[in-house]
């Protein structure tokens, strides 16, 4: 049986990167918003692409305290397929995620370069991750 790509991405990000908060939580305790962007880059701009979503997302993690996670990979087969995990600490946090000035310069520098962006909200079922992962 073959597994796509994406499903296997999914899994792993579900598994791995999500464990932000140490404390136990079902699904309706969870106030966080947490989902996978898939994104469909033209490949004309695919560096330049790549260069804005790593300063966006390291902008966000600094300034934001609602913004708890976003990691970005690219296919290796397919570097023009970019997904990203995004954890929010709650609908607020995100809503005010989208009227930064970081956010809106990365929003509107690279509507040019995505072709396409589908975004998937997930819940977690079980978080871990080693401190060794977290890039400081």
């Amino acid at each position: 049986m073959k597994i796509r790509f994406k499903s296997l991405l999914t899994i792993a990000f579900v598994m791995v990167l999500l464990t932000f908060d140490k404390t136990p939580a079902t699904a309706q305790q969870d106030n966080r918003k947490i989902r996978i962007a898939n994104i469909q880059i033209d490949p004309v701009y695919l560096a330049e692409y790549k260069a804005a979503l790593a300063e966006h997302a390291k902008v966000a993690i600094r300034v934001e305290p609602g913004v708890l996670a976003l990691q970005a990979v690219y296919d290796k087969a397919q570097p023009t397929k970019v997904t990203v995990f995004e954890v929010y600490a709650s609908e607020e946090a995100y809503q005010f995620h989208l009227k930064t000035p970081h956010f809106l310069k990365y929003k509107n520098g690279t509507l040019k370069m995505v072709k396409s962006l589908e975004l998937v909200e997930v819940v977690p079922i079980e978080i871990a991750i080693k401190p060794q992962l977290i890039r400081k």
